[in-house]
């Protein structure tokens, strides 16, 4: 399946920039997304993945930022709370995404009862779903990931109640919690902020009390989360990776991760990322 994707619109050309220059724009995207790997950075601004290093390292040595494994944090921001928003994440990875949302769009079944949790990731589930034409029952808690699905007169759509989270599209709150008590939906398609040794977490208590509750309400439970989210672990869990059914991710997984998976005995389904 042949797949295109457009750059978005804060894709910085560096290349012509001095070296402290170019520094500033990464320190400036971090500060925007908190995390990110070097892929990442390297679709984002145009540069080589061996100047990054270099660029990382010098970073790092001046206290600005702190390496990860294939990646970086920002110090200053107390990545634990750190929350990027909404339009800020959907930048991050949109291939990879794509990608996964297809994939997990392609698990459901017609006339299946479906959760679709907020986050860009499950976003472009629902995008994928409504591309399939099947008939099946739509739950969200995410006003965006409802539009989608309304746009099909095959996807029967309900919304949580609740408030709305300032910035964001994601509805939380004591309401909607009680409310996800009183359904059992087939499948949940839930994201995820950060997968740490096998810990699913959040920056938020709201959104991950919420999660909670979804994972409470649902048979099977789809985690969809692309490669960069096994990093360090925010300030809040969700629940761990013994309580889903399924990882969806891309193939950029590390090793070590897909085994921790796949030992406790979970479906890893791995897709290819186009280019």
């Amino acid at each position: 399946m042949s797949m295109t994707s457009e750059a978005p619109s804060s894709v910085l050309t560096v290349v012509s920039l001095l070296p402290a220059q170019r520094r500033q724009r990464i320190v400036d995207f971090l500060r925007r997304h908190g995390a990110v790997t070097l892929t990442q950075l390297e679709q984002a601004l145009d540069v080589s993945i061996s100047t990054l290093r270099r660029d990382l390292d010098a970073l790092a040595a001046e206290g600005v930022i702190d390496r990860t494994h294939g990646g970086a944090l920002l110090r200053q921001q107390g990545y634990t709370a750190f929350e990027p928003d909404s339009v800020a994440s959907s930048e991050l990875s949109p291939r990879e995404k794509r990608a996964i949302g297809a994939a997990a769009a392609a698990t459901l079944q017609p006339y299946q009862s479906v959760i679709f949790d907020s986050g860009s990731t499950v976003l472009e589930a629902a995008r994928a779903a409504v591309q399939r034409g099947i008939p099946f029952t739509a739950v969200t808690n995410d006003l965006a990931i409802a539009q989608v699905l309304g746009s099909s007169a095959q996807v029967q759509v309900h919304v949580f109640g609740g408030h709305l989270r300032p910035g964001s599209q994601t509805l939380v709150g004591d309401a909607l919690i009680e409310s996800a008590r009183a359904i059992q939906a087939d499948v949940l398609l839930c994201g995820a902020h950060a997968i740490t040794e096998g810990v699913i977490t959040e920056t938020s208590p709201e959104v991950a009390a919420v999660k909670r509750a979804l994972m409470r309400a649902a048979v099977c439970r789809r985690l969809l989360v692309d490669a960069s989210k096994f990093r360090p672990r925010t300030f809040m869990q969700v629940a761990t990776l013994a309580e889903v059914e399924e990882v969806i991710c891309d193939d950029g997984l590390a090793t070590e991760e897909a085994e921790r998976i796949r030992t406790l005995g979970k479906r890893l389904t791995l897709v290819s990322v186009p280019q």
